[in-house]
């Protein structure tokens, strides 16, 4: 009857996660060993080191480039954000070559809403505003200083934007966007 405590005990112990020792004279245990830890030693939890960068320059994304009333705005109109994103025009895909894009659609329907940043240097914007410029984009202005719109030759349903502001470009499908856009609210 000892020896099946001993095993019973040795057993539940194990199952536990404490190990067992083998009682003075008694013959060792055959079980193994198991860890009292359920968890890795080495820590696969990301540090978290505090950022030095204020809180309201977190980093960018679709979820987070806008108000909260025009996420609101959106999901009012049916708009969801759609993660199979194909760029309007060729001025928005080379903001996606270097930053990021968001596409907001509806099933069903053919009203969309295409959004695009990406960091960029003043000597770079220059040149891509001249580009654009020579390409028939006009300065509005609108909703914020420096907005150029798209050409009359553009597709005549959407009225791109593009307008840099501290070291980033952004592109909107439509001017009234721009106003939503956190980083460009003064």
């Amino acid at each position: 009857m000892r020896r099946h405590a001993i095993i019973t005990l040795t057993a539940v112990l194990a199952l536990s996660g404490c190990s067992a020792t083998a009682a003075p004279g008694s013959p060792a245990s055959t079980t193994p060993e198991v860890s009292a830890s359920a968890t890795p030693t080495a820590s696969t939890a990301p540090a978290t080191t505090p950022s030095a960068a204020p809180p309201d320059a977190a980093v960018a994304g679709c979820d987070t480039i806008m108000t909260d009333d025009e996420y609101a705005a959106l999901a009012a109109d049916g708009l969801t954000l759609d993660p199979d994103i194909r760029a309007l025009d060729d001025t928005m895909q080379s903001l996606m070559d270097d930053g990021f894009g968001c596409y907001w659609t509806r099933g069903g329907g053919d009203v969309a809403v295409w959004y695009a940043q990406a960091e960029q240097d003043d000597d770079s914007w220059a040149a891509q505003k001249q580009g654009l410029l020579d390409s028939g984009w006009t300065q509005t202005d609108d909703p914020v200083p420096g907005v150029l719109q798209a050409g009359a030759d553009h597709d005549p349903n959407y009225s791109p934007v593009v307008v840099h502001l501290d070291g980033v470009t952004h592109y909107a499908s439509y001017s009234d966007y721009l106003a939503s856009v956190t980083a460009l609210l003064g």
